[in-house]
């Protein structure tokens, strides 16, 4: 969640930014700012598949937990 906290940061100031080139005229460094902006939203898609990916687990298991007895616990070992 940091992670995605930083970004989101990153993001919103990258959006200030493009918006103080716009009004000054620097139209290339409202573009490389563009640039910036939209490998930090990839960066973010990325971060929020991995977070859905991550909650199929989770429902998964508890499924799995549930039909067990819920006796199987993730990444401790259990076989």
């Amino acid at each position: 969640m940091n992670t995605e906290l930083n970004e989101k940061k990153c993001a919103h100031s990258l959006l200030y930014r493009i918006e103080e080139h716009l009004i000054s005229g620097d139209l290339i460094d409202a573009k490389r700012r563009t640039v910036d902006l939209l490998n930090s939203l990839r960066e973010l898609e990325l971060i929020q598949e991995e977070r859905v990916k991550r909650n199929v687990l989770v429902q998964d298991h508890r499924v799995l937990s549930d039909r067990s007895g819920g006796g199987v616990l993730l990444g401790h070992g259990n076989r």
